[in-house]
């Protein structure tokens, strides 16, 4: 095991958020996959969106890389969709997401220089384009959120709905929008292109949404018998 390199867990039944997996050592692959009787992996969840081995991280020449194994839902880097078995370099910071966010991974070495990321996450001085309200910021393409300069660490589905919001501030956004945009797994052949997800759904995902983001959850606000808008001042 490397005691400077680890993957963090930021959403990922059973792990408990922040907890830390040490990547192996080059020429061993730390495998991620779905747990079950007869598959054995490194790190194994329990959603079933994720393969029974969707991804592997690794070192080679002191680099460390992420490689999709076909998973059937998918491995994003960076909100960056990868081929699979295609190797891509990791970068201190980055955020990797299995099947469609449903887990939720960050890649830590503790030995860089970590002033640059802590800056651009937690500085109150961020890009008008990521700012969402006073105190509550994004940045969409690395999924991450901040709350008064400190950061807020959400599930998969949670970041997604958070995330597609912002994209639509200050627009409603229907429900049938959420629905495909939050659960593209679940959609039916012959059900209009709409995944099977029921408005009770939707509207207990927004609720948890609101609680985590505190003062700020009001933010979104219900557009009735429509949807949801991020309402932005």
């Amino acid at each position: 095991m490397n005691d400077s390199l680890y993957i963090r867990i930021e959403a990922g039944d059973p792990y408990d958020t922040g907890s830390l997996m040490p990547l192996k050592p080059e020429g061993e692959a730390l495998v991620f996959g779905r747990s079950s009787q007869t598959n054995e992996t490194d790190v194994s969840f329990i959603s079933p969106y994720v393969s029974r081995k969707h991804a592997e991280i690794y070192m080679q020449d002191g680099q460390t890389f992420i490689r999709d194994l076909d998973s059937k839902h998918g491995t994003a880097l960076n909100n960056q969709l990868l081929e699979p078995h295609m190797p891509k370099q990791l970068q201190s910071g980055d955020v990797i997401s299995l099947a469609k966010g449903v887990i939720l991974l960050t890649y830590l070495n503790t030995q860089e220089d970590q002033s640059d990321l802590t800056m651009e996450f937690t500085s109150p001085i961020q890009p008008a384009e990521t700012q969402i309200t006073s105190g509550l910021h994004i940045i969409p393409e690395r999924r991450q959120i901040s709350i008064d300069g400190e950061p807020l660490f959400l599930s998969g589905k949670h970041t997604d709905l958070l995330v597609f919001l912002y994209r639509k501030k200050n627009q409603a956004v229907s429900s049938d929008e959420i629905k495909i945009q939050i659960w593209p797994e679940r959609m039916v052949a012959g059900s209009n292109d709409i995944p099977d997800v029921g408005n009770d759904e939707i509207n207990a995902l927004v609720y948890r949404l609101r609680k985590k983001l505190g003062p700020y959850g009001d933010s979104i606000v219900t557009v009735p018998r429509y949807g949801y808008m991020l309402q932005i001042n």
